[in-house]
């Protein structure tokens, strides 16, 4: 298939850069996570953010893997240049129709296809709540026993191949008004199977991964059993439609029949043909229907709160060319958006720096500065993420130095020159002129440091007075540069990081170096990095925490997901032009008042920004008064933090060139609700990591186990953990690590499936999503 055909499986697909973001069909995807675009192949590149399988995806659409890869017939043989080949632009507005031409039948719409697969082998139709016609599955069988389905739909302007759109009605919708009970399956064919029994039955469309994107209303209420197929996937299915149903209002009343004797895989339709004719279709719906009046309810399966799952990072609210790096680079590097995008914000406030201020009412002005951590374990790919944000920025200070280096020789020839000079003059004694001015030493631009003493960082900082980034791919060097101490030197330091935040004054008394007394005005520093669970844990301790240093950092912590190949490559087109933009930004002009001291521009807010910017501030508030401690403290931060990111994000579009950017003097609503948007993803993720800074080690063991059976996406076995989990390698440590996980409540022991051979091997599955616990935090100074 073409990449144009793979879209039109994905109708609410959006561009984003290179490639289109959709909500992925294999999950409950609230913020799209499914990025989608080609390779230099020719091939659609699939790639789940929250790491669903690339067949579990397609499986979701009605597609194949294979299905991804260009047909021989329609592969580009052309010598055209690949980024020269048309893309389709108009999946922002596909959202209620796929591409490809409009048939004015099904019949037609169904004849196109057989044109190209020959004759259907099987087919089911799909109807609204009048009865009428709204979309077909079809199905091939080839000789190989191998099979493909493919949908059509019907839409305003006729008949299209491809899925219905959303909400997608239930399989034989009109029959199930008149039904009490009605017995739910995998699949269509199962269905049928059910109703030639004389059961009353539906099913969801497109595939067993997706039944939230059907319309599952008409159950709401009722009595409803499930009948899931004899495999792994069927138990999923089950689970997924039992939580459905729990939801509705009022929530249907579930059970869950195993049909007996299936073989593996199997499912209604070999149930009932295993009979054969021996046994009448009435007497087979009576032996199930006592078995569906035997079966014990399900209880509403508790989804983990909201506030425990970790939400896909909102790349759609970072403008371009940010957004397109993030997700491209992303994909490309295999790790989540988030370990891209927390660190360019940053980058981007950086070089800004003391150019701006946004004022977000009269007397209120906030700088551009923002602090970022990513936390996360060794081997998550912090560190080529950390990379590709960092690359304009070491260029440009690399290129600074040489400018500085070949400076510093010009100023040894001038000093000699000064040196000679004055040995003239002083020969002179009656000389009234004033003796040679000794040369200035030249100052080296400096963007971002390393070294982390207060002694090291303020003549940097005053000879900069745009200011200055602290980058760390690890930010523990950091914090341990002043940990220890409460009252002393370290202290010390502490609190004149705390001032820096908010580019305030810094004075520093140095024991050794000229001059002894360094004073700056508006000391802007930014800081970016990242670091490990176990060691924030141990750096953040309770006096950072009270002292609101904690804060003041922008967090994020996604669960670590398996790294698999992938063939993207990020365009270097894509990386060019964010170098572009961020070295733009850094020429912002940098004004000095009457006082030399750094005079930043005032940028103000418009109206309607004014307005999103208000409604934001009163629901924080509101959010704090009901918080203590250390959420407290981060809610205090966090109130600003829409402002800085929006100027963040107003100057990035000046610098790309936006044409939706009206002024360069306003912030526009367009910016201010985009920074909302990342701020309440922050606050998110505050109270999920605020969690993990209470965990004990048995939970924090628990949590990490959990992450990495919910990568797997399916029930595991013991020796599965054994072998993929090196932390429980000893002997019985996977048994017992599982065995905890049921004693809490997050798993549960399944036997092995019906019809495996051999001997009988349990496996656990989760219950529900696990998030970190947020745990009440003791009273702290915000």
């Amino acid at each position: 298939m073409t990449l144009e055909e793979v879209l039109e499986r994905f109708p609410d697909a959006k561009p984003s850069g290179k490639s289109w973001m959709a909500c992925c069909p294999a999950h409950e995807d609230g913020n799209p996570s499914l990025s989608i675009s080609e390779g230099d192949d020719g091939r659609a590149l699939v790639h789940c953010f929250a790491g669903c399988p690339v067949d579990a995806v397609c499986e979701a659409v009605g597609l194949k893997s294979s299905d991804l890869f260009p047909q021989p017939s329609t592969a580009s043989t052309s010598t055209e240049p690949r980024q020269s080949r048309k893309k389709p632009g108009n999946c922002r507005r596909e959202a209620v129709k796929p591409q490809g031409p409009a048939f004015a039948t099904s019949s037609e719409t169904v004849a196109a296809l057989e044109r190209g697969h020959g004759p259907v082998s099987m087919s089911w139709t799909y109807h609204d709540a009048a009865g009428e016609p709204v979309g077909i599955i079809l199905r091939w069988d080839s000789p190989d026993g191998k099979k493909d389905i493919r949908p059509v739909s019907r839409y305003t302007d006729g008949w299209r191949i491809g899925g219905m759109p959303g909400p997608r009605p239930l399989y034989r919708l009109p029959e199930l008004a008149n039904a009490d009970r009605e017995y739910v399956c995998e699949g269509e064919k199962a269905v049928d199977a059910a109703r030639s029994i004389g059961l009353t039955a539906t099913t969801s469309a497109h595939g067993a991964q997706s039944p939230e994107k059907s319309d599952w209303g008409p159950l709401a209420g009722k009595e409803v059993i499930i009948l899931p197929d004899n495999d792994d996937p069927g138990q999923q299915y089950a689970e997924a439609v039992g939580e459905i149903l729990s939801r509705l209002d009022p929530p249907a009343v579930v059970k869950v029949v195993e049909l007996p004797d299936l073989p593996d895989k199997g499912d209604i339709f070999d149930w009932v043909k295993a009979q054969g004719d021996a046994v009448e279709p009435d007497e087979l719906r009576a032996q199930l229907e006592a078995m569906a009046d035997a079966a014990e309810l399900v209880r509403p399966i508790q989804s983990a709160p909201a506030d425990d799952r970790f939400r896909p990072f909102p790349v759609d609210a970072l403008p371009e060319p940010l957004r397109g790096l993030v997700a491209a680079g992303s994909q490309a590097i295999g790790c989540d958006p988030s370990f891209i995008g927390l660190p360019v914000l940053t980058v981007c406030g950086a070089a800004i720096g003391n150019a701006a201020r946004i004022e977000l009412k009269g007397g209120w002005l906030a700088p551009s500065i923002v602090w970022t951590a990513i936390i996360g374990e060794s081997g998550t790919a912090k560190t080529p993420a950390f990379q590709l944000v960092m690359k304009p920025v070491r260029e440009r200070q690399h290129a600074a130095l040489q400018r500085h280096a070949e400076a510093e020789r010009e100023h040894q020839t001038e000093l000699a020159w000064h040196k000679k000079n004055l040995g003239q003059w002083e020969k002179l004694k009656e000389s009234s002129d004033e003796p040679p001015r000794k040369p200035d030493e030249p100052q080296a631009e400096r963007l971002y440091i390393e070294d982390t003493t207060i002694e090291a960082v303020a003549p940097l900082l005053a000879g900069n007075p745009r200011g200055l980034l602290l980058a760390r791919d690890e930010l523990s060097g950091w914090f341990g540069s002043f940990d220890k101490y409460a009252g002393g030197k370290g202290g010390a330091d502490a609190a004149h990081w705390l001032s820096m935040f908010s580019a305030g004054s810094l004075t520093v008394d140095r024991k050794t170096g000229t001059p002894r007394t360094i004073s700056v005005a508006n000391a802007a520093m930014s800081i970016t990095g990242g670091i490990q669970p176990g060691i924030l844990q141990r750096a953040l301790g309770a006096e950072h925490r009270e002292s609101g240093m904690a804060a003041r950092f922008l967090l994020a912590f996604p669960p670590r997901t398996t790294q698999s190949w992938t063939d993207a490559e990020i365009d270097p087109q894509q990386v060019i032009r964010y170098a572009e933009v961020w070295n733009r930004l850094c020429e912002l002009p940098l004004s000095s008042g009457t006082d030399g001291h750094p005079c930043p521009r005032i940028v103000r807010l418009s109206p309607e920004a004014k307005a999103v910017y208000t409604i934001f501030y009163d629901s924080n508030g509101r959010e704090q008064a009901e918080l203590s401690g250390d959420l407290s403290a981060a809610w205090s931060k966090l109130r600003e933090y829409p402002g800085r990111l929006a100027l963040v994000i107003h100057f990035v579009r000046w610098a790309a060139n936006d044409p939706a950017l009206e002024s360069d003097a306003t912030v526009d609503a367009a910016s201010m609700s985009a920074a909302v948007q990342l701020v309440e993803w922050f606050k998110h993720e505050a109270r999920r990591v605020y969690g993990l800074l209470s965990e004990t080690e048995t939970e924090r063991e628990q949590r990490r186990l959990v992450e990495w059976i919910e990568s797997k996406g399916h029930p595991v076995t013991v020796r599965e953990v054994q072998q993929g989990c090196r932390w429980l390698k000893g002997p019985g440590e996977a048994e017992r690590a599982l065995q905890s996980l049921v004693e809490a409540g997050a798993g549960s022991w399944l036997p092995s499936p019906k019809g495996q051979p051999g001997h009988p091997t349990r496996r656990i599955k989760l219950n529900a999503v696990y998030g970190m616990p947020v745990s009440p935090e003791p009273d702290g100074v915000p």
